[in-house]
Parts: C-alpha cells; structure tokens; sequence
C-alpha cells in the first residue's frame, strides 16, 4: 500500500470510528412509555423460548406502528433475506466500516438497538393482517431455512459479510430488541 491509499484508508476509519457513536444511538427508536424488558438472546434456541410464551399470551400490548403479527413477520423476512439476499444493501464501503463496527459493538454489548418502526430497505411493506400464531409459524419456518442452509449466506445490508455463527447472532439480537418492548400481562 502506497502512502496516498494509507492516508486515505486511515482517515475513511478515523471518520467511521468518530461516527459509530452517534450513528449507534441514533438507531435507537425505543418507543416512549413503554418499559424496555432488556431481552437477551444469542440464538435462535433462546429467541424461542420467549416466542414460545407469546404464543401462550392471552393478550400482547404492541408499541409503535406494528402490530405483533407484524413484528414476527418482520423478523422472519430479515432471515429470509440473509439466505436469498437483502433488496436494497448499504454500499461495501459503509458495510466494511461504520457497519462492521456497529456489528461489533452490538455483539459486544449482547444487545442491538435500531428503529422498530423501520422497514427493511426495500422490503415491500408488511402484511397487514395476521394472527399472532401466523407470525410465529412464519418466524419459526425462517429458523429452520435458516438452520438447514447449507451454502453462503448473502451479505447483511449494513453489516457485510457475516458467518452463519455471526448472522444466527444478529437474528437473535434482532428479535430481542423488537420483542423487548411488547407487554403481555397474565
């Protein structure tokens, strides 16, 4: 590498890593008055299991925009994507930086944050009418293509190339963060 193309590489990371804070908090769209449950998972087996108590909630209280139904089939399209390729993705500069980074530091947090209101880019929109029970069968098909894929996965639209151990992660991470704030009493 020539002086030029260091310089040029060092001051795109310095810019990407100045960024990352304000790019992370930004992201966080936690729905006003409503108690974040601050759910962990780190896999599709621990996803589960909370999706496994929706399933037995005689009522789920939604925030924002979604309705339940809509917050599952959202989270099944994002692993379906990972298998047969996101519509819209990020560019490679953004992915093997800023995204990259953000990746990271959820992973090291144990914990994503983003906008629960936000489509994913270039997604159609989602259905409007469904059953709890119709979102977690489409939810729980997404584990099992997911699961038996067997080739490379397609690269996530913000955070690049991820292995299957990384993208199982950032799934469950996912669906944490989305199922962290859904309320259901009794």
């Amino acid at each position: 590498m020539n002086r030029k193309d260091f310089l040029k590489t060092t001051a795109r990371f310095a810019l990407a890593a100045g960024s990352l804070p304000i790019i992370i908090q930004s992201c966080s769209n936690s729905p006003k008055g409503v108690e974040d449950h601050d759910l962990r998972f780190s896999n599709f087996e621990e996803a589960d299991r909370e999706i496994e108590k929706l399933s037995t909630a005689r009522k789920i209280v939604q925030y924002g925009d979604w309705s339940p139904f809509q917050i599952l089939v959202h989270c099944a399209e994002s692993i379906e994507y990972s298998i047969k390729g996101f519509p819209e993705n990020k560019s490679v500069l953004f992915q093997s930086t800023i995204g990259k980074m953000a990746f990271t530091t959820f992973s090291m947090r144990g914990k994503m944050s983003h906008d629960l209101n936000a489509q994913i880019p270039g997604a159609p929109e989602l259905p409007r009418t469904g059953t709890v029970e119709d979102g977690i069968l489409a939810l729980r098909k997404s584990f099992e293509a997911f699961i038996n894929h067997k080739t490379d996965f397609a690269p996530h639209f913000a955070y690049g190339k991820l292995s299957k151990q990384e993208y199982e992660l950032a799934h469950a991470m996912h669906i944490a963060n989305h199922l962290s704030f859904l309320k259901f009493p009794g």
